[in-house]
């Protein structure tokens, strides 16, 4: 990989490691810069960022896609589904805890593929599987943080639906922006949906999070979603997916120790020996990437 591919890649992983800080930020709010600002409601918060998105890439909605039942699957893990619970989780969660759980849709994505793909793995990606679902139970799984447990338990939800979502859309050939939009587009009206009838407040967290709150929206439309997905399909296409998919690990590293210096996460020895476990089985299945799962159409031409 160029120099200046690794740069954009590494800016990227920046971006979505210091995502779940940022998010943190906008659900249980900044007292050290906006003292009267308690959060936005997840789900909430959740419609905003994808509003916003399907508002910035309106252009990329044309032509009408064909595929309505696979693209309504991969919004819904990829979009409504996956970010409403992973907001939701971050009101108790921390940062460098959702980072890690995250990991498991790595996992998550080869169990699937064994289930209904019939794929045969290895014993290498195999020992890949158990570490990293062994890392993320230590992270989980922490009795003198119940609630810190509960918040991640969603994260863990979140990582399953997007790893079936990872699935589907390898059947959908769309550009990248396209899809993006599309995703956008059909979480937003769910997800007003579900915040306009389980939550309440929210013009009012908005006013008070104020210029805060909206720099947190910002950034996570359009550096770690327009931005960062965007640079992340096009290395796809360039280079192969064994030498792209691990280097996604910096983004977990990256929130863990923005957690820990931003949010001031606890770090623990369960935290330690899970993250280790869980970065480590990650990295092994994302270097053996799954054979009966078939290319990704955006990974095989020159969308962008």
């Amino acid at each position: 990989m160029s120099l200046r591919d690794f740069t954009a890649f590494f800016a990227v992983c920046v971006f979505w490691g210091l995502n779940f800080v940022v998010a943190k930020f906008a659900v249980t709010g900044a007292p050290g810069w906006v003292p009267a600002f308690e959060g936005v409601p997840p789900v909430a918060f959740a419609f905003l960022r994808f509003a916003l998105l399907t508002l910035l890439l309106f252009p990329f909605l044309r032509p009408l896609p064909k595929q309505w039942l696979t693209l309504f699957g991969v919004a819904m893990g990829m979009g409504a589904m996956q970010y409403g619970l992973i907001f939701v989780g971050l009101q108790t969660a921390t940062p460098s805890g959702m980072a890690l759980v995250m990991q498991s849709g790595v996992p998550f994505v080869t169990i699937l593929s064994v289930l209904f793909l019939k794929e045969h793995i290895g014993w290498v990606r195999g020992i890949g599987t158990v570490l990293a679902m062994l890392g993320v139970i230590l992270v989980i799984a922490n009795p003198s943080e119940l609630t810190l447990s509960i918040g991640l338990l969603y994260g863990l939800g979140g990582a399953f639906v997007a790893s079936v979502a990872m699935i589907l859309i390898r059947q959908i050939d769309m550009s990248p922006m396209r899809l993006q939009a599309w995703i956008g587009l059909i979480s937003s009206p769910i997800l007003f949906a579900g915040t306009a009838l389980f939550e309440s407040g929210q013009p009012e967290a908005v006013m008070q999070g104020g210029w805060v709150f909206l720099l947190a929206l910002l950034f996570t439309v359009i550096l770690v979603n327009i931005y960062g997905h965007g640079v992340f399909y096009f290395l796809l296409q360039k280079y192969d997916a064994t030498l792209v998919a691990p280097l996604t690990l910096m983004a977990p590293l990256i929130g863990v120790i923005s957690g820990i210096a931003i949010t001031g996460d606890p770090i623990t020895g369960m935290l330690i020996a899970g993250g280790l476990l869980t970065l480590a089985g990650a990295g092994i299945v994302a270097s053996r990437p799954n054979k009966k799962v078939p290319k990704a159409p955006l990974a095989r031409k020159e969308s962008l």
